[in-house]
């Protein structure tokens, strides 16, 4: 299976650039090139933010016998994860603007499509009830009009409201018995076996709700972790992950107006493919690993073990892997979160298939110009570290012995060094050397 980039969403928090001039010759003096390397190599490891979970380190320590709560447990100081009641559903927005005010997140415009494959299907309209139904595949137009209705056009037809549903065959809705059906929308990544459609206007563009079972119809769609690893040891991983995926979802149950969800389908919260995730592999072979680790932590539609601190559930943040330690969430970004403080995370660097236990970036001397300020960078350094080994300050020297610093925040500085790379990114702030050529 290709290894893929499994990480949590995080905001960066801005913080100041400290630029410190010492003695020396006056800045615009040139320096000959041999004084100078013509790019710097950049190695380190990890992959983002690194508060909370490593999910490549509960890998190994599932596969060192440790249980789903006892990884939780490690992670997260204080940990409890009880069975406990749940809400019973939740609605996830998968197409409409950003709730978040997020740069590059969300959608915009007038018309999407949905497509129902697979089995029966009918449209809705709250206060009236039924206004459309039919049986076998079916193309549907969904359109914001100019007076801000929803309109949804099905073969010529075109039914509207304030607000319209569309439901399929094969679910807690309608028909439960009844064939299996699928539903996508364009421009989505997910398809949806589950729940039903909401549509409401916002901004003039469909905003679009999947509405479904939070212990079970939406985590078996969470693809934030590989199946295939409850193949090679790892179920308990799986199911520390469920965990920390419904205690996240549950503290953001008070919902969001602006989208009428509780969650987005994507890194912003967390990420969720629907039937793409549970029906993964041949057969859903991969994908029935999946449910099967959401199961082993679920007892009913309403009951089901949390993730909790001080008896209740928290957002449970988790990442792909650290550099050895995770982090303190106020060295990341700003809150100090009595669950996330840096704890040691060796078994990151030891899990199989881990591609980010090392990795190096290029970074051009103009590059390095750019970012410190100097005219010529002769050496760049790791002066200042936080807790977790992540990077809080780089000093760059220019031949004539003049330095400037660059400080932040771990994530920020990730964004930062990121930038001012070939490769415009970094994968992560543990950066263990940086050596010029």
């Amino acid at each position: 299976m290709k290894q893929q980039k499994w990480y949590q969403r995080t905001v960066a928090i801005v913080t100041g650039i400290v630029l410190a001039a010492a003695g020396g010759i006056a800045a615009g003096a040139p320096a000959a090139a041999a004084n100078y390397p013509d790019r710097f190599t950049i190695s380190g490891s990890g992959y983002g933010h690194g508060v909370g979970m490593s999910q490549y380190g509960a890998y190994e320590l599932a596969r060192q016998g440790k249980s789903g709560v006892g990884i939780l447990k490690h992670y997260y100081t204080g940990a409890k994860a009880p069975y406990t009641s749940t809400p019973k559903r939740i609605r996830v927005q998968v197409h409409g603007p950003d709730p978040y005010s997020f740069s590059g997140y969300g959608d915009s415009g007038r018309n999407t499509w949905v497509t129902i494959r697979g089995g029966d299907w009918r449209v809705m309209k709250p206060g009236t009830g039924m206004v459309a139904k039919g049986s076998g595949d079916v193309r549907m137009k969904v359109r914001i009009g100019n007076r801000g209705a929803v309109r949804v056009n099905v073969n010529g037809k075109v039914y509207k409201g304030k607000m319209m549903r569309i439901q399929w065959s094969g679910t807690t809705f309608w028909r439960p018995n009844g064939k299996k059906a699928v539903a996508t929308i364009d421009g989505t990544h997910g398809s949806y076996r589950h729940g039903r459609m909401t549509i409401v206007n916002r901004k003039s563009t469909p905003n679009i709700t999947n509405d479904v079972l939070l212990n079970t119809e939406y985590l078996y769609g969470i693809a934030e972790m590989p199946s295939s690893w409850g193949l090679n040891g790892g179920a308990n991983a799986l199911r520390a992950q469920a965990m920390t995926a419904r205690s996240y979802a549950i503290s953001k149950h008070k919902g969001k107006p602006a989208c009428r969800c509780h969650v987005v389908d994507d890194v912003r919260d967390q990420y969720f493919s629907g039937w793409r995730k549970e029906n993964e592999g041949t057969g859903g072979y991969y994908g029935a690993v999946w449910k099967k680790a959401v199961d082993a932590t679920t007892r009913s539609a309403t009951t089901a073990r949390v993730l909790q601190v001080g008896g209740r559930a928290v957002a449970a943040y988790y990442f792909s892997s650290s550099g050895g330690r995770t982090a303190n969430s106020e060295d990341v970004w700003s809150a100090k979160l009595s669950y996330a403080r840096s704890v040691n995370d060796p078994y990151s660097l030891r899990a199989p298939g881990n591609s980010y236990s090392s990795w190096t970036r290029t970074m051009t001397q103009q590059q390095a110009r750019n970012l410190f300020g100097l005219n010529n960078v002769a050496k760049i350094e790791v002066t200042r570290t936080w807790s977790s080994g992540q990077v809080r300050t780089l000093t760059a020297t220019q031949p004539n012995g003049r330095t400037a610093t660059l400080s932040g925040k771990a994530d920020q500085m990730r964004a930062w060094v990121g930038r001012a790379t070939t490769s415009g990114s970094m994968p992560a702030s543990w950066i263990t050397q940086i050596r010029g050529s």
